[in-house]
């Protein structure tokens, strides 16, 4: 892609879109001044980039509006639809679950968006550590909206159990959580300027990871938090270390 002199292009920096205007496209150099982006960004007015580097950069064409603030916040990556081995959708997964599934030869995608598992032994583990449990909360989709006040613009990833004291639920539990919820920034500011709760980490894991459940719906009080959904996401806990097979 070549930058070109007048156009507008987006891109999305630690959760704060850029947004700029390309004034001159020279000897190998773009050039561009910011119309919306980080304060780091709106204090130095103008910036520039090779021309070659300009796509990879991450630059994409943006349309022109009076407010680029619903560009802010966690790129929301496309969602698939998985079936079992039958052909039931039993789950929703990321992106890069997906691709996974895919590298490993577990799953086939048998339409956009959609893969069928071809490995029984996948699905079976799933349901094993889900005792078939496959709800409504498998199936919705999680990174659409604020699970706080319901907006769909500027959303962020927020861990429940913050990344720094994950630490302090050991393995293998730690992968038994369903720890990311997306809020908005408003919501996301409001969070983090509450005080921490006094959890010990002497706690049992389970009691310590569901205080930072009860921390997030105190501070909160989420109205969109998708059905189904807990911090403590695994149900039967002694698969979780089983050998497969």
């Amino acid at each position: 892609m070549t930058p070109q002199v007048g156009h507008l292009y987006a891109r999305r920096r630690s959760g704060k879109a850029e947004v700029i205007r390309v004034t001159a496209v020279a000897d190998g150099w773009a050039e561009f001044h910011f119309l919306h982006g980080p304060a780091r960004s709106m204090r130095a007015g103008t910036g520039r980039c090779k021309e070659r580097n300009f796509a990879a950069a991450g630059w994409a064409p943006t349309d022109a509006c009076a407010d680029y603030s619903h560009l802010d916040g966690a790129t929301r990556f496309a969602t698939f639809r998985v079936l079992d081995t039958q052909g039931e959708p039993i789950l929703r997964c990321s992106a890069k679950r997906a691709a996974f599934y895919l590298r490993k030869g577990y799953a086939r995608e048998v339409a956009p968006k959609v893969l069928r598992f071809n490995d029984p032994q996948t699905e079976e583990r799933l349901r094993l550590l889900y005792r078939g449990g496959f709800t409504e909360f498998f199936m919705e989709v999680k990174n659409d909206r604020c699970a706080s006040c319901g907006a769909t613009a500027d959303l962020t990833r927020h861990h429940v159990v913050p990344k720094r004291h994950k630490k302090n639920v050991p393995q293998p539990w730690r992968s038994c959580l369903s720890n990311v919820l997306f809020v908005c920034g408003a919501c996301h500011r409001r969070y983090e300027g509450a005080p921490e709760p006094d959890v010990p980490v002497t706690a049992e894991w389970r009691t310590y990871v569901r205080a930072w459940r009860d921390h997030f719906f105190a501070v909160l009080n989420p109205r969109f938090v998708p059905k189904g959904w807990d911090v403590v996401s695994v149900q039967n806990f002694d698969a979780v270390d089983a050998p497969d097979g």
